[in-house]
């Protein structure tokens, strides 16, 4: 543990603490390895009364109650962050307008880079910690030259650096990210063996503000549903939609269309238009010939034109192999080499060299090539 965190015994440690096992083995490991510690927790958002009791997602009220137990299971001190307003303006609000406007946001990037890296850092270091621990499967070392190295967590199945890769250079250099090279099963077995309370507690895997709602429902709910229409590739209209939100780029499954012929090709959502439209079309078409990223982060150099380097554009997604072919404006532009199908505006695309993470963006925008009959869209 002391050779993760790179500090002495007795160093004071803050650990970002939400309720949940892995953030918690963290605080009683670091307990364990002789650090001053105290948590964190940021209360995030409000439940619906209707969903109370409701489990599998992350940050809820009731975690931070099992924050504070946790701690004082440790007999550590623990701190509880009102950060409501910060969470609903810059990860809430910026959801629901992103989904609106058919974009396929991911809050948990905007969670980490505004809360974590920005909200739970400022407040560690003005309590006078060395560090900010948290339950990140990633791995977080120094380079040769002293600056942060990002790289994937061990455990395949937990591995969380596609979340984290708008890591600055600055705030690299204070976080720790102690389970990087763990498996979960491993996790588990010392929050047990160290007593902690939540070391059987189940994981959190929803978009927590969103509760058992669809994002189609919540999104409704802030702004209203915005009906629109269905078109194929070529504009014919093949029906209309209750709500934009309730699609996803390489969506198969609940478009609400007639029957097609036995014979007709399942119909796929290959792009949805900022008015409004859905644009279905076959599986072929939602093969991305390239994908220009905006609001770039870099963790180390910046990657030249031509490099060739591996582009994730979902957490359980698999990179595929792409080049950089232009690099101006604050966007860059990646020919994929490889397969490469369902890029959606909004998602967030991180460039990996092997395991170790270069940066990424955001989607701004990717050309699908249709290879029957080279139409693009």
């Amino acid at each position: 543990m002391r050779a993760v965190m790179r500090l002495p015994a007795g160093a004071r440690i803050a650990v970002a603490m939400s309720g949940g096992v892995d953030s918690s083995a963290v605080a009683a490991l670091l307990v364990e390895a002789g650090y001053e510690v105290f948590g964190l927790t940021a209360r995030l958002y409000d439940v619906d009364p209707a969903q109370i009791g409701r489990t599998g997602t992350c940050c809820a009220p009731e975690d931070a109650r099992d924050a504070r137990s946790v701690a004082w299971s440790l007999g550590i001190r623990h701190y509880t962050l009102d950060e409501r307003e910060v969470f609903a303006r810059a990860v809430i609000e910026r959801f629901v307008a992103d989904y609106d406007r058919g974009d396929t946001p991911n809050p948990c990037v905007e969670c980490n880079r505004t809360l974590k890296f920005e909200v739970l850092v400022q407040e560690a270091r003005a309590l006078g910690a060395a560090a900010l621990a948290t339950g990140h499967y990633a791995c977080l070392d120094l380079d040769e030259s002293g600056e942060p190295s990002l790289r994937r967590g061990v455990d395949p199945q937990k591995d969380q650096s596609y979340f984290l890769h708008p890591l600055s250079a600055e705030v690299g250099k204070f976080v720790r990210f102690p389970l990087g090279r763990w498996q979960k099963a491993q996790v588990r077995g010392h929050a047990g063996r160290l007593g902690v309370p939540v070391a059987d507690k189940r994981e959190s895997m929803d978009v927590c503000f969103v509760a058992a709602s669809t994002p189609r429902e919540f999104v409704a709910g802030q702004r209203g549903a915005r009906p629109g229409t269905i078109v194929d590739l070529a504009g014919t209209l093949l029906g209309k939609h209750a709500g934009i939100a309730g699609f996803a780029v390489g969506q198969r499954h609940g478009l609400g269309l007639p029957p097609q012929k036995p014979e007709a090709p399942p119909l796929y959502v290959i792009d949805k238009k900022p008015d409004g439209t859905i644009v279905v079309g076959p599986h072929e078409a939602l093969r991305a010939s390239t994908v220009q990223l905006r609001d770039l982060s870099w963790i180390g150099a910046v990657p030249t034109v031509g490099a060739e380097l591996g582009l994730q554009v979902r957490h359980r997604g698999k990179p595929v192999a792409a080049r950089i072919a232009e690099s101006q404006n604050g966007l860059v532009t990646l020919q994929v080499l490889g397969e490469l199908f369902a890029a959606g505006r909004g998602q967030s695309g991180v460039l990996y060299d092997g395991d170790r993470v270069l940066g990424g963006g955001i989607i701004h925008s990717a050309t699908h090539v249709v290879r029957e009959t080279g139409a693009q869209v």
